[in-house]
């Protein structure tokens, strides 16, 4: 497939020779502006074009016939074809890129082999910023990359959409200076993502191997968001430079066949240890180790969501992690069972905790079961003097507001500070 179809006159054998009988200036009569333009500020501007589009420009004038060569941006969407993405490689001046962007719907055209080498095509240039985005009317259809390995000394963002990602260890060690990595409707089949440099890390509507718990290695994170994945939960190494983090796990757990980290069977802090448990059979094999907590101690504003019965971050609550510089706090209603135990930790841990949300379900009104093994602080203390506001958002006539109210006044949290206003009305 030509890169593109230019016309042909009668008589001649390609468009390269309508080219040559071209002017150098694209313009009929009057003054040609655009041909005045120095052919950098040409390129910039071609770099906002589609790919496609930019290489059609090569038909305009003689002095336009090899700038689309050198533009800094490779952009192909939707409807192009493997075949023409790797002549548009192949035929392109190796000129640094600033970008790489490859969104087309998944289809027989795209084999791994080819964005594999789409992808190192792309380093050896020195992308800056690289995207791919393989779409599907199926949300589960993805394409399989079985190897993400890259080694890129100038690519700082990375972003992932619709793959299925293998291999071992997402290593993007080679990539020193990559800042951003953003994983959309992924399967991470992967024992590790591990990168140095990392400042920021989103995974959303993503699939984590229910078979071995991923490990997330980026000690110099800085923003974590962790939003409605399924599977086991990532095991979140020291993370020293964490400010803020958003991490929700399988929400709507009770939709699911598989429960993963949810133990339905056991305790608040630990499983009922049979084996045809899938949480319990992963923790048992795993050993004794602080999955979420470890990570997420030094955030300064942290959300934590999960099903009620998800008992992972829980079973964390034994190390005894000290949120010192925690001050914006964002719960779901799992810290409610067991007698308070998941709010009582965190009052008890955030020393200059400054505002508190606790979001409970939309869907669901039943007192707290009071029945569940408890927490049990050794001794009574007061929440932070720095927790100014507490907010409880709720189903109008919930049950539980008032329990959570009395715990709350119970600690020392003045009732002025307790705004309880935000009710949502079914």
């Amino acid at each position: 497939m030509s890169l593109v179809q230019c016309p042909t006159p009668a008589g001649s054998s390609g468009a390269g020779h309508l080219l040559d009988r071209m002017p150098d200036s694209a313009a009929a009569a009057g003054e040609d502006r655009i041909g005045a333009l120095p052919d950098d500020i040409i390129r910039f501007v071609l770099s906002f074009l589609p790919s496609r589009e930019s290489v059609c420009t090569c038909v305009l004038a003689r002095r336009w016939r090899n700038l689309w060569k050198s533009v800094p941006t490779v952009l192909i969407y939707d409807e192009e074809e493997a075949r023409f993405v790797t002549s548009l490689l192949l035929l392109r001046d190796r000129v640094p890129l600033h970008e790489f962007v490859f969104t087309s719907f998944l289809n027989e055209s795209e084999t791994p082999q080819d964005v594999e080498m789409w992808l190192r095509y792309a380093a050896s240039c020195h992308v800056r910023v690289l995207r791919l985005d393989v779409e599907s009317y199926d949300t589960t259809a993805r394409l399989r990359i079985p190897n993400m390995t890259l080694v890129c000394q100038h690519l700082t963002a990375l972003y992932f959409s619709s793959l299925k990602l293998g291999g071992g260890t997402l290593d993007f060690s080679s990539c020193p200076v990559l800042e951003k990595l953003q994983m959309v409707n992924c399967e991470i089949h992967a024992e590790k993502i591990l990168c140095q440099s990392l400042r920021r890390l989103v995974t959303y509507m993503c699939i984590f191997d229910g078979y071995a718990r991923t490990r997330i290695s980026c000690p110099s994170l800085t923003a974590l968001e962790l939003s409605e994945n399924v599977g086991l939960t990532p095991f979140l190494e020291s993370m020293p430079s964490l400010v803020t983090a958003f991490v929700e796990f399988d929400r709507e757990w009770s939709e699911r066949e598989e429960l993963y980290d949810h133990c339905l069977d056991g305790g608040y802090y630990v499983g009922c240890g049979e084996w045809d448990c899938i949480p319990c059979h992963h923790i048992d094999r795993e050993g004794d180790g602080c999955v979420l907590l470890d990570g997420l101690c030094g955030a300064t504003k942290l959300t934590l969501i999960s099903a009620p019965k998800m008992i992972i971050c829980t079973r964390d609550f034994k190390w005894r992690h000290i949120f010192c510089n925690l001050k914006t706090l964002h719960l779901s209603e799992w810290c409610l069972a067991a007698d308070f135990s998941g709010l009582v930790y965190f009052l008890q841990h955030s020393p200059i905790l400054e505002r508190l949300t606790i979001q409970l379900s939309y869907y669901r009104q039943q007192p707290i079961d009071r029945k569940d093994e408890t927490y049990g602080p050794r001794k009574q203390f007061l929440v932070s003097k720095n927790l100014k506001v507490v907010k409880i958002k709720h189903r109008k006539n919930d049950e539980r507001i008032h329990q959570i109210v009395m715990i709350l006044v119970s600690l020392g949290v003045p009732p002025e500070n307790i705004n309880c206003s935000d009710c949502i009305n079914f």
